[in-house]
């Protein structure tokens, strides 16, 4: 259950504890529950480092400041942490200054909205800016999940009306499997950011930023590293288009990636170094 005035809720929002429901009370006590204050019109700020064993929503329209604090996902009592760290609550969000991981989370494969994320837009427009993700996985696990930074949007080809998503200024580091990824009906610049691979690794196929399925971006600016998969049958990339509907890539810097640049339906179908 994501939290958002709910039964399970970790998000509270100061000033506003009266909109909580009463079962707030029984918050397990391995959880610190993450204080948004609300700091503007529109905005709300994180007080303190915090953990989480649920996805907190932004309502739609807000900015989440994360202040320099830090919100960390763990695994609820028997059970297993589920989706993202912070998702979008409506078709416009902002997320900026925060620092997102995840801890020990149990090794356990999910689909669909369960995949895990730092953070994730799903058919919202917005920036996510000057943010730190880092330790999105569960360890050194396979499971086809754990991307840092995620915007997304239906229909996943070039059909759909675009969801325009700045995403810059963001260090990005030991993610399972990709690092900044940008799938479907979304429009994105992707720039300034810093993103870090584990690799050599045998054990998962990372991309350091992937614009796939119908979606266009600017990538431009980044460092992307680290990023190399040992057995031979997978490769891993740097920077992966794939089914994409344009994109313009320049001034990036690549480091230690299995293959720097990978072109797989935006224009040739082929490997491009």
């Amino acid at each position: 259950m994501n939290s958002w005035f709910r039964g399970s809720t970790r998000a509270v929002i100061a000033g506003f504890a009266l909109l909580l429901p009463l079962a707030f009370a029984a918050v397990a006590s391995a959880v610190m529950p993450c204080v948004l204050v609300p700091s503007g019109p529109m905005t709300l700020t994180l007080a303190a480092d915090c953990t989480t064993d649920t996805t907190i929503l932004i309502p739609n329209g807000f900015t989440l400041d994360g202040n320099g604090n830090t919100i960390t996902a763990v695994d609820p009592a028997g059970d297993h942490f589920r989706g993202a760290v912070v998702k979008n609550g409506g078709t416009t969000a902002n997320v900026t200054n925060l620092g997102a991981t995840a801890l020990n989370l149990a090794d356990v494969c999910d689909g669909g909205d369960d995949r895990l994320r730092g953070i994730l837009f799903d058919g919202a427009s917005g920036s996510i800016t000057d943010n730190t993700v880092f330790n999105i996985n569960q360890g050194a696990s396979g499971c086809q999940e754990g991307n840092a930074i995620e915007v997304r949007n239906a229909p996943f080809d070039n059909t759909g009306t675009d969801v325009n998503v700045t995403i810059s200024g963001n260090v990005v580091t030991n993610y399972q499997k990709t690092g900044i990824l940008a799938n479907g009906s979304v429009a994105a610049i992707i720039s300034n950011n810093v993103v870090t691979g584990a690799g050599p690794i045998n054990y998962i196929a990372q991309n350091g930023i992937q614009v796939g399925f119908g979606g266009t971006a600017i990538v431009r600016n980044n460092e992307i590293s680290g990023n190399d998969y040992t057995p031979k049958d997978t490769v891993s990339c740097g920077l992966l288009f794939f089914d994409a509907d344009g994109v313009k890539a320049s001034q990036n810097t690549y480091r230690d990636n299995e293959r720097n640049v990978c072109n797989v339906g935006k224009g040739g179908g082929n490997f491009n170094q």
